[in-house]
């Protein structure tokens, strides 16, 4: 799974519409560079972990589960989502 893409989508930096459809999102190299620097880690919770500062400065801490779950918060946004690699 491409973390920037997921990054992109939280930030709202590729379009997205709110839908329970499925929807390829697919980043070029300009979102990938105005994604930037990220931590990844695997907390104890066994969830991939992403954290760091969006493009505006404020700071994010997003959470994925084993099952494509993406939630968490970005400044004083709240962030919500499933993701799944393209088949």
């Amino acid at each position: 799974m491409l973390m920037s893409a997921v990054l992109a989508v939280a930030f709202g930096l590729t379009p997205v519409t709110e839908s329970k459809s499925p929807q390829l999102v697919q980043v070029d190299a300009q979102t990938i560079k105005v994604v930037g620097r990220y931590n990844q880690y695997v907390g104890k919770d066994g969830k991939t972990h992403l954290r760091g500062f969006d493009p505006m400065g404020r700071h994010y801490h997003i959470t994925i589960d084993g099952n494509g779950h993406v939630e968490g918060q970005v400044g004083e946004g709240v962030v919500s989502f499933d993701v799944a690699d393209p088949a």
